[in-house]
């Protein structure tokens, strides 16, 4: 069995959801295989050399878990449970070596460090780091809401913070098991734009920055990632939409490094963007339906010629094939009903 022939998904059970589903991953559909009842994960990572992955549970006492997923039949089997030392973590992210998880806490308004063992014991927190600052929407940004974080290198972090409209950076202290906050490297986005989601090009120094609340896609140069800059910025809605009422929700680059994919919930749309010219010069060449409502989170099959969408409101993940020469997507295969998904990954 490959290590994609599954795939596993997170759902609020606040809404109706099973909590954690397995699914294995057929050519154009998934088939669900096992389900395992956690409260309110919002979102996953899977072990970068193991067959396990940790969850994060969004509630007020924060908390993380990992399973194991079997790789015949795609049974869950809970390994570990630890408390993340904040409210309603939102995020979780695996170093590139296995050993540490960061969990981002929107309510809480901090990122902690959990240790990760080979065998899926958690442990933690062993840091708490707590940002600081507002911003100019008063409804969503009257305090720091870390929404996420992501390995930029092997030791470098970047944290896209939705309420303070910057992306704080931090570096992994291994020997010490700490956060150490580079200040001088800290991105200060657009007043009012909520940086949410990052991706970073497969095989060049460019990162690409999603802002929820203006629903707008930040490039980064990433050439010196102690150092970033943003080069440009481009809208994830057609010309002619009113941007109110859109909130963007989830960015991954495609493989190949030649595309950027982004989702919008309120207008329930992908926008594609093509890099083939130049990772940092980057053009909008489609803004299309998802085929169902607020569009939390996609995920690109490793094989980059599937993507599946977790709809949280229309309770369903939606299947599309991808046309990497042409750029262009389709709809394939049966639609996947279960309660409010918020999180697919591969394993």
């Amino acid at each position: 069995m490959n290590e994609s022939a599954f795939a596993v998904v997170g759902s609020y059970t606040r809404d109706g959801g099973d909590g954690l589903s397995t699914y294995r991953v057929d050519d154009v559909s998934i088939t669900l295989c096992d389900t395992a009842w956690e409260e309110d994960p919002s979102f996953l990572d899977i072990h970068p050399t193991e067959r396990f992955f940790v969850a994060v549970n969004e509630r007020e006492n924060g908390s993380a878990v990992s399973y194991r997923v079997d790789e015949d039949d795609g049974s869950l089997d809970r390994l570990d449970v630890t408390e993340t030392g904040d409210a309603r973590p939102c995020h979780v992210a695996l170093d590139p070596c296995g050993e540490y998880a960061v969990v981002s806490h929107y309510a809480g308004g901090s990122v902690t460090l959990l240790s990760v063992t080979t065998d899926g014991a958690l442990d933690g927190p062993l840091d708490r780091q707590e940002h600081e600052g507002s911003g100019p929407n008063e409804d969503r940004q009257a305090a720091p809401h870390p929404h996420s974080a992501w390995f930029v290198t092997d030791t470098l972090l970047y944290v896209p913070d939705l309420g303070t409209d910057q992306v704080v950076v931090y570096e992994l202290d291994r020997r010490a098991e700490r956060l150490r906050p580079l200040r001088d490297a800290t991105i200060d986005c657009k007043p009012g734009a909520g940086p949410r989601h990052l991706a970073v090009h497969p095989n060049k120094p460019a990162g690409y920055l999603l802002n929820e609340l203006d629903a707008t896609l930040a490039i980064l140069d990433l050439t010196d990632p102690r150092s970033p800059v943003i080069a440009e910025t481009h809208s994830t809605l057609p010309d002619d939409v009113d941007p109110s009422g859109t909130i963007a929700a989830d960015v991954h680059v495609h493989p190949d490094g030649e595309y950027v994919l982004a989702t919008n919930r309120g207008h329930n749309s992908f926008a594609l963007f093509a890099t083939r010219e130049s990772p940092l010069n980057v053009s909008r060449t489609a803004v299309r339906s998802t085929d169902g409502e607020w569009p939390r989170n996609f995920a690109i099959h490793p094989g980059g010629e599937r993507v599946f969408v977790c709809h949280q409101h229309s309770d369903n993940i939606v299947p599309f094939g991808f046309d990497s020469e042409a750029g262009t997507f389709d709809r394939i295969g049966e639609v996947t009903e279960l309660g409010s998904p918020v999180c697919l990954r591969f394993i």
